[in-house]
């Protein structure tokens, strides 16, 4: 059993399905890419993952808890979304000391780990100010700061490296190696193939909300019938055009 399972998962929002059967599992101790091309699905089935939005059919667990019903589950994930909404009149320690205690770490606790958490994304300098006062990429350090302040089991990350510079993208790729090392879950959902690479131990490929490929790189790249050496943007782009021209 993995710790993110999602089983024949469609989601339709009246103008036809955006996710139409997808089934993937990302195992503990795995960072798994979710890739596709723009309106592939790819934000849609997060927001299944993390509960919100629910399934219209098929299932979706983290941890073996059935989402969105068994509650339990949210006490394992850390969530970054594409686009964070930050609470603006909030300073970013309030905001960190919010999530923490939202997550049950009791006060001493939360406070050590919000200073940590602001150490290690460089915004220490930054815990008083409001957030409204930030720039967007320090409010992404932020996002994510939050975001992994409970040292969650399962993270679940749709294009983190927005606006992130290099340092700070590094400390990203090492949380998420870290989460998997001790035995945790990463899922990542994002455009930058060349990370996905370096960093993922599998991928699924969507588009229109099928999936289309998955397994190692080195599985995908002979999926597209590729030399080994291949690329994963090579063996994408072939894949994404393979379908199209099947589907239509």
């Amino acid at each position: 059993m993995g710790l993110i399972e999602v089983r024949d998962l469609w989601k339709d929002f009246g103008e036809g399905p955006v996710v139409k059967g997808l089934t993937f599992t990302v195992e503990a101790g795995e960072i798994h890419g979710l890739l596709g091309p723009n309106g592939a699905g790819k934000t849609t089935t997060v927001k299944c993952v993390v509960g919100l939005l629910r399934a219209d059919r098929g299932t979706v667990r983290v941890g073996g808890r059935e989402v969105p019903d068994d509650r339990g589950f949210r006490e394992l994930i850390g969530y970054l979304p594409e686009n964070p909404a930050l609470p603006e009149y909030l300073t970013v320690m309030e905001f960190l000391l919010l999530v923490a205690r939202l997550k049950g770490l009791e006060p001493g606790e939360a406070r050590r780990r919000a200073e940590e958490v602001a150490s290690l994304f460089g915004v220490e300098a930054h815990t008083n100010r409001l957030i409204h006062d930030l720039s967007k990429g320090t409010r992404q350090r932020v996002a994510f700061a939050a975001a992994v302040i409970n040292s969650p089991r399962v993270l679940v990350l749709d294009e983190p490296f927005n606006g992130l510079d290099p340092e700070s993208q590094r400390v990203a790729k090492l949380l998420m190696r870290e989460t998997a090392k001790a035995g945790g879950a990463v899922l990542v959902s994002t455009h930058l193939l060349d990370s996905v690479e370096r960093l993922c131990d599998r991928v699924t490929i969507i588009d229109a909300g099928v999936a289309v490929a998955s397994g190692t790189i080195g599985e995908i790249v002979r999926r597209a019938g590729l030399d080994e050496g291949s690329t994963l943007e090579e063996a994408f782009i072939s894949i994404v055009r393979g379908s199209r021209w099947r589907s239509g």
